[in-house]
């Protein structure tokens, strides 16, 4: 009698189903991005909640403040990445008081304006109107109040810019002194003082050589000091 054959379960080949396991989880992985992305995008680009909150003003104050907001107008409840940050530098760099002003996005719900103003150093006569002007020679209308003790300029185009070049130059002991200035070109700069005196400055150039010289010399009682050739200076009375 023969013996029965028992027959042994075959192996299962795995081998089979691993490609197919990783090809799923690939596409899971491709699903998952999308989803991540699209859901960024949403949040980013369409919802309110990176929207602006708020505008913040910086570098300035008060009345200043309240004028940037007011032209940079930039929209709130608007979502972050969609202001149009450019736009509102623009405007405000259109207000002649404004040196320079950066808008950036204060993330997650904030816009920040940056501004810088030109700081007055002299007042400009001369026309119906007066104006302040900065170091450059740049002239403007200040917001709010206006700086005191400023002295008066007259001058215009390469004068006023040589005439503002000295006085920002000059020497705090020599500035405190100087009441108006005059200019017509870069080379005949001139400043009277508080005593009446006053000082052919010349260009600007050599201005500590320049503010030396007219130490040395102006302790002797003159009504007119020339330093516009430091190396050869002089000092005399008009008849």
């Amino acid at each position: 009698m023969t013996a029965p054959t028992v027959e042994r379960p075959r192996a299962v080949d795995l081998s089979d189903h691993r490609p197919r396991r990783r090809r799923r989880l690939r596409i899971l992985a491709v699903v998952l991005s999308v989803l991540l992305v699209a859901g960024a995008c949403w949040l980013v680009w369409f919802s309110s909640v990176l929207a602006v909150k708020d505008v913040r003003v910086v570098g300035v104050e008060g009345v200043r403040a309240e004028t940037v907001l007011t032209t940079a107008a930039v929209p709130r409840e608007v979502p972050l990445a969609l202001v149009d940050t450019e736009a509102a530098r623009q405007a405000v760099q259109g207000l002649d008081w404004v040196e320079s002003v950066d808008v950036r996005r204060g993330w997650p719900t904030e816009i920040v304006v940056a501004v810088t103003e030109r700081v007055p150093i002299a007042v400009l006569v001369g026309g119906s109107e007066r104006a302040a002007v900065d170091a450059t020679g740049r002239t403007f209308t200040p917001e709010g109040a206006w700086a005191k003790g400023l002295p008066n300029v007259r001058a215009q185009g390469v004068g006023l810019e040589a005439a503002m070049s000295v006085l920002a130059t000059l020497p705090d002991d020599l500035l405190r002194r100087v009441v108006s200035l005059a200019a017509t070109t870069r080379d005949d700069v001139s400043l009277t003082l508080r005593s009446g005196d006053v000082v052919r400055w010349g260009s600007a150039e050599q201005p500590e050589f320049k503010a030396q010289v007219l130490r040395a010399i102006m302790k002797r009682k003159a009504d007119v000091y020339d330093v516009s050739a430091p190396e050869l200076p002089t000092t005399f009375r008009p008849r």
